[in-house]
């Protein structure tokens, strides 16, 4: 885990500031955290810019003219709302009691998990960066079984310590990308169940191409390459926010049937888990993050201020070297 040894000055004003924020959030009702953050979320989709930007070019991109300009900018607006509610909750997941969690999540399709887990087996759970996932983690962790969860850290090593600490305490096992995928295996075969989420731009080191909403990005192949590697049933699981923002739901899909052979195998595997998570998305396209530049691999013409703002810090870094 990260540790902040040497912050800096913003980074502990930053971890201040949430800290006083968030013991004001956890003084309001779950309808309050609504409100705020919706408020918050709007209040972003003004300002943010620069998310706006992503956020609209990626949801124009993906639908293409099924949605015209003003149904694309209040879905993102939408966007904002949605994780700035999230946001809110997570604020309040320090001193979340289990009871009061799970009188806001109900669950459907745990017959699908049941089946799954029915030789007595550990599951790989794959899922996105959708709805507010943290709620689903930790409910699963506490009433199902405990759940290590592969993730890249917090660039606020105070922020970090804070997500272990109540991960940790609810049965959520953190690991990094770059050091957790023996203790994640070691979990496995101890019978803890695993979550990956299979959504986020990679590149071909670690991924293979799919074909998400039509157009060709790289997929993590690490859940499919686990799963057919230990035997292990692999299924999908989202939380779902109900309409009035307050409950949420952690749906578990049917398991992922996994076809035999290698590298047709792992090719379909790896689609089948994309179109899992875009139908999910196409269902509720308030829920997913769509500020994530999910297709510069292959279309980087999208994002072309952010591979501006990228290719000045690669010459920045060459004038560095040269001038050493």
């Amino acid at each position: 885990m990260p540790t902040p040894s040497n912050p800096s000055i913003l980074g502990r004003l930053v971890y201040h500031f949430v800290l006083a924020y968030s013991s004001l959030c956890r003084r309001l009702p779950q309808k309050g955290l609504v409100v705020f953050g919706t408020f918050f979320g709007t209040l972003g989709y003004f300002l943010d810019v620069r998310h706006r930007r992503t956020i609209i070019r990626n949801l124009a991109f993906a639908y293409g003219k099924s949605r015209d300009r003003g149904e694309i900018r209040r879905l993102a607006l939408k966007n904002f709302q949605q994780f700035a509610i999230t946001a809110h909750e997570w604020l309040c997941l320090k001193d979340l009691d289990f009871e009061q969690l799970q009188t806001h999540v109900t669950v459907k399709g745990l017959e699908n998990l049941k089946m799954a887990k029915a030789s007595g087996r550990s599951v790989i759970l794959v899922g996105a960066h959708f709805g507010n996932w943290e709620y689903g983690h930790i409910y699963y962790a506490k009433k199902i079984n405990r759940l290590n969860f592969i993730v890249r850290a917090i660039e606020n090593p105070f922020l970090e310590q804070e997500r272990v600490s109540y991960n940790s305490e609810a049965g959520v096992n953190i690991l990094y990308k770059h050091n957790g995928l023996r203790a994640a295996i070691r979990g496995l075969k101890r019978g803890e169940d695993l979550v990956i989420f299979v959504d986020r731009n990679t590149n071909l080191k670690e991924g293979i191409p799919c074909i998400f909403f039509g157009k060709k990005a790289p997929a993590l192949t690490i859940a499919v390459q686990l799963a057919k590697r230990l035997k292990l049933p692999m299924l999908p699981m989202f939380t779902i926010r109900s309409p009035s923002g307050i409950g949420h739901e952690l749906v578990f899909l049917p398991e992922i049937e996994l076809d035999e052979g290698h590298d047709g195998g792992l090719e379909n595997a790896v689609q089948k888990l994309c179109s899992v998570v875009e139908s999910m998305i196409r269902k509720h396209p308030d829920h997913w993050i769509w500020f994530h530049k999910r297709w510069k691999h292959f279309y980087p013409q999208l994002y072309p201020e952010d591979m501006a703002r990228r290719e000045r810090r690669r010459a920045k870094r060459r004038k560095t070297r040269l001038n050493a």
